[in-house]
């Protein structure tokens, strides 16, 4: 995934605002596909979101669909589609969880920043595969 220097900034900013519960966003952009049939999404704009569980925001998140919707309607509108999403995992690795697997779409690629006694230890990017599961994708941080 390629990703602006500052949106990467705003995604760990946001990390350490929610804690200690779980930050949420998604990112618009463009999906890129080579002729191997390799995904690769840039994000161009990154959304925060709400994190909207009443219950469990320590180990979970939730964006509502109304928030989904309104962010996919302003990403059309500037030419782009969501692409994937951001979060962050409490005192708990970088890796995709059950949820994160039920929540991800076929080409959706997922950030996830891990934050370690309230200091990021690592950030991870996963591309959901459209046969399921996920695979570590790089993440290039771009100017």
């Amino acid at each position: 995934m390629k990703i602006p220097r500052r949106a990467f900034e705003i995604i760990q900013e946001q990390a350490f605002r929610e804690l200690p519960h779980e930050c949420c966003g998604l990112f618009a952009g463009v999906k890129q596909t080579d002729l191997r049939g390799e995904i690769e999404n840039t994000v161009h704009e990154v959304a925060p979101c709400r994190n909207c569980l009443y219950h469990g925001r320590e180990n979970g998140f939730e964006i509502s669909n109304c928030e989904y919707d309104d962010i996919d309607r302003e990403a059309s509108a500037l030419g782009y589609g969501i692409v994937g999403s951001y979060h962050s995992h409490i005192n708990s690795p970088a890796v995709p969880s059950l949820h994160d697997v039920d929540f991800a779409r076929p080409g959706h690629t997922m950030l996830i920043i891990s934050m370690m006694n309230g200091r990021p230890s690592e950030v991870t990017a996963w591309l959901r595969r459209e046969s399921g599961g996920f695979h570590q994708e790089p993440i290039r941080v771009v100017e």
